[in-house]
Parts: C-alpha cells; sequence; structure tokens
C-alpha cells in the first residue's frame, strides 16, 4: 500500500492579516471621507442657492415697503425676523397675516412652514420650524417659541442691516454690506468669535450673500 504524502498548505501570516486589515480601514476611510466632502459640497451648494433666493426676497420686501426695511443683529432671532417679513407672518401663527379678509402673499414662497416638529414631513423648500430661544427683544432677554429659517445643516440662517440702511425708527445697522447681510453659520455652526483660528464671526467657513 501507498502512502500519501501529505499536503501542507500555506495559511496566512499574522502580519500578512494585519496588513490586509490595514489597507482595508485606508480604503474605506478614504471612500467615508470622500462621500463627507461630496455631500459637504452639495450642501453649500443648496445653502448659497437658497441665500440667493432669499436675498432676492429681501429686495422685494424692501422695495414694496420704501426701502424700510427691519433692524437685527445677526442672532439667532434674526432669523425669525428674516421669517417674519418674507412670510409676512408678524403674528407668528405660522401663517401669513390676513389684511381686510385677505392672506397676504409671502415674498418667499419658497419657505416651508412645518408645524408639527415631531413629524416635521419635510417637503421641497427652505424649512422653518417653531424653535425655543432666548433672544435678545427690545433689549430685554426673551424666552419663547419662534419660527426659524433652517440651513441645510439644521442652524437659523441669520439676518442683520446694512451699515448704509435704516429702519422705520431711523437707526442704522451693523452689518457688513450697505444694505443687509443674510448669512449662514456654515458646517461648523461656530460664529461670534467661537473659533480657535483666530477668525471672528464671519469665519471662512460661512456661507453669505456677500
Amino acid at each position: 500500500m501507498k502512502f500519501q504524502p501529505k499536503v501542507y498548505r500555506k495559511g496566512f501570516t499574522l502580519v500578512e492579516v494585519l496588513i490586509a486589515v490595514s489597507v482595508l480601514a485606508l480604503l474605506a476611510a478614504g471612500m467615508w471621507e470622500a462621500n463627507a466632502y461630496v455631500k459637504n459640497k452639495s450642501m453649500v451648494n443648496q445653502a448659497n442657492s437658497e441665500l440667493q433666493l432669499l436675498e432676492a426676497s429681501m429686495n422685494e420686501y424692501r422695495t414694496d415697503n420704501g426701502g424700510i426695511l427691519p433692524f437685527a443683529r445677526g442672532d439667532e432671532y434674526s432669523s425669525h425676523i428674516l421669517y417674519s417679513a418674507l412670510f409676512c407672518d408678524y403674528n407668528n401663527d405660522g401663517e401669513p397675516d390676513v389684511d381686510n379678509g385677505v392672506a397676504r402673499m409671502p415674498y418667499c414662497p419658497s419657505l416651508n412652514v412645518i408645524k408639527n416638529t415631531k413629524e416635521p414631513e419635510q417637503q421641497e423648500g427652505i424649512p422653518v420650524v417653531r424653535a425655543k430661544i432666548t433672544a435678545n427683544i427690545d433689549g430685554k432677554r426673551k424666552a419663547g417659541k419662534f419660527f426659524l429659517i433652517l440651513d441645510p445643516w439644521g442652524n437659523p440662517y441669520r439676518y442683520r442691516l446694512g451699515y448704509e440702511a435704516m429702519d422705520e425708527n431711523g437707526k442704522e445697522g451693523p452689518g457688513m454690506n450697505p444694505d443687509f447681510d443674510v448669512f449662514s453659520l456654515g458646517p461648523d455652526g461656530l460664529g461670534d468669535g467661537k473659533t480657535n483660528d483666530g477668525e471672528n464671526e464671519d469665519n471662512i467657513t460661512n456661507i453669505r450673500n456677500w
């Protein structure tokens, strides 16, 4: 009887396994970063498009109101001021105000007012949600629920009156533009000097209309 020689199959060594795992991890990390970059780039483009729409709507508002714009400082509450002007909702009920039995037409019909934040059912348009914030209103700190216009990262768009413009009380604004500024705090959501790289509130990651 002949004996068959034993055949030894060479397996992977621990070093080879570790190298293979490392390569796969690097590839996965690269794909994740590339996907994150593409997604963030898409959100930046979306924010730019929405800002152009908000800016055009605000210019229409200014034309209809004799060149007068509402005063705002660019804080979180300024998002509500922007919403109230563009959606013609000054009583904060989520509907355009009614004059002589006729509902006013919003300057920015693309604003999608979401009243039920538990089931937002986001549709096409710029989302507007009612959020609880503490704001400086008429020199006093007040807490309440106000409608805010959200950017693609879920943070409120900001608005401030320009340095050459005046509100109905003759008060000039603190904006960088002569008429008004509309901007997002960008992907990082930072502002008001909170960055660590020496930038001010209008840092390079903000998205703005100037």
